[in-house]
C-alpha cells in the first residue's frame, strides 16, 4: 500500500509542476495535457518494472513522451480553422498510414514465407557441408535489411499511433456521445493498432529465420 501512495506522490508531483490549464492557449492546454497523461502512463509502467523508484523514472520519461505527443498535436490544430477540419485531417492522415502498413505487411508476409523456405533449405545444406558459410551469411545480411526496415515502419506507426490515441481520449472528452468525428478517428486508430501489430509479429518471423541462418 506504501508503495502505490508514493507512485501516486510522485505522479501529482509532476502535474503540481503543470501550470493552470484554465488560463493556457489550447496549444499550451493541449502540451500540459499530454506532459500529464504521459506522466501518469510513465508513472505506473515504472511502478510495474521497477517499484517506486521505477515510477519516478517512468513518471519523468512519460511526462517528456506525453509532452512530445502534446507539441506534435498543438502543431497539427494550427493548421486548421476548426476542430471538425482538424479532426477530417487525422482521419485522412491515418486512413494512409493504414494503407501503407497494409500494403507492406502483405509484402511481408510474402517474404517471410520465401525466406523460411530458403533458410531450411540453405542450413540443410550447411549443416551437409554443401554450401559455405558465406552464403548463409550474404541471406542474413539481406534479412537484417528487411528487419531494419521493418523497424523502421514500426518506429513511425507507432509513433502516431501515440498522437492519434491521445487526439482521440482528447476528442472524447470535449465532443458529445455517439460524435462521427469520433467513431471515425476511433475506427482509424483501432485498425492501426492492428496493423501495427501484424507488423511486429513479421519482424519477430524475420528474426527468427535469422537465428537459423547463424553459424
Amino acid at each position: 500500500m506504501k508503495k502505490i501512495v508514493k507512485v501516486l506522490v510522485v505522479v501529482l508531483l509532476v502535474f503540481a509542476m503543470l501550470p493552470g490549464c484554465a488560463t493556457m492557449t489550447d496549444k499550451n492546454r493541449t502540451q500540459a495535457e499530454g506532459t500529464g497523461v504521459g506522466a501518469v502512463l510513465g508513472g505506473l509502467l515504472g511502478y510495474a518494472v521497477g517499484g517506486g523508484k521505477g515510477a519516478a523514472i517512468g513518471a519523468a520519461a512519460g511526462a517528456g513522451l506525453g509532452f512530445l505527443v502534446g507539441n506534435e498535436i498543438a502543431k497539427r490544430k494550427q493548421a486548421y480553422a476548426t476542430t471538425e477540419e482538424f479532426l477530417d485531417a487525422e482521419i485522412s492522415n491515418t486512413q494512409e498510414y493504414n494503407k501503407t502498413a497494409i500494403a507492406y505487411n502483405a509484402k511481408l508476409s510474402k517474404d517471410v514465407a520465401t525466406l523460411e523456405k530458403q533458410s531450411k533449405t540453405l542450413r540443410a545444406q550447411y549443416d551437409k557441408g554443401t554450401v559455405d558459410k558465406k552464403v548463409l551469411a550474404a541471406k542474413s545480411d539481406e534479412l537484417q535489411k528487411k528487419i531494419d526496415a521493418s523497424k523502421k515502419l514500426e518506429n513511425t506507426l507507432a509513433k502516431e499511433l501515440d498522437v492519434q490515441t491521445a487526439i482521440l481520449a482528447d476528442e472524447k472528452k470535449a465532443r458529445p456521445a455517439g460524435d462521427q468525428y469520433v467513431a471515425r478517428l476511433e475506427k482509424e486508430v483501432g485498425t492501426l493498432q492492428k496493423n501495427l501489430d501484424k507488423l511486429r509479429d513479421g519482424s519477430t518471423q524475420l528474426a527468427q529465420i535469422d537465428q537459423r541462418l547463424s553459424v
